[in-house]
């Protein structure tokens, strides 16, 4: 028997990047457990942010954005990212993580993540205490050593992105490959039988 929880802001597991408004001059970042892609095409990330975030602010305020998807051995940043205001204290000066300039839009990327995508904001939504931003994905950049052999996709067990647990309120990393996705399925598939 299953037991009812209510209403509930919790989907096992969910991403922790970091985003990033702003340009070269002028940044912040946040972690964000609430963002997923909210569409194939064109590429969309779609992403919850509370409207007293300076990392909103300054999206809003340029209209573009980037998400820096960190590796699970850098928790400890992730989290101090997520707990500390940037209109008080310089990130990227206390953990010693930089900045470089994006491809396509004004706002950088994060030196030390891996995996980035580049976003141009095409949709705000206001839903309760919380804006709800879409942009669409412009440019993705990866570090070699986390794609695969052919150099053309990222290995997700190279590159071993940081996964959040609300509800436990902790950080985990993906465990083991279980199937191949379009194909395990198949095992229920009927088909006709020759006569």
């Amino acid at each position: 028997m299953k037991k009812r929880l209510g209403p509930t802001d919790r989907l096992y597991p969910m991403p922790c990047p970091l985003v990033l408004g702003g340009t070269m001059d002028e940044h912040d970042a946040l972690a964000v457990a609430w963002v997923g892609i909210g569409a194939g095409t064109p590429p969309s990330v779609a992403m919850a942010l509370r409207r007293s975030r300076h990392t909103l602010a300054l999206i809003r305020e340029h209209g573009e954005f980037t998400v820096n998807i960190p590796c699970a051995a850098d928790a400890a940043v992730v989290d101090y990212f997520g707990i500390t205001s940037g209109a008080q204290r310089d990130k990227f000066a206390d953990t010693g993580w930089t900045v470089e300039p994006a491809a396509v839009v004004a706002a950088p990327i994060i030196a030390e993540c891996p995996y980035n995508l580049e976003c141009r904001v095409t949709h705000e939504i206001e839903i309760g205490e919380y804006i709800h931003v879409i942009g669409e994905v412009v440019e993705s950049h990866a570090e070699e050593s986390v794609l695969d052999a052919g150099g053309e996709k990222v290995d997700v067990t190279a590159l071993d992105p940081l996964i959040y647990i609300a509800g436990s309120r902790e950080y985990r990393r993906l465990g083991g490959k279980v199937a191949e996705a379009y194909s395990a399925g198949r095992v229920f598939r009927h088909e006709p039988s020759e006569r």
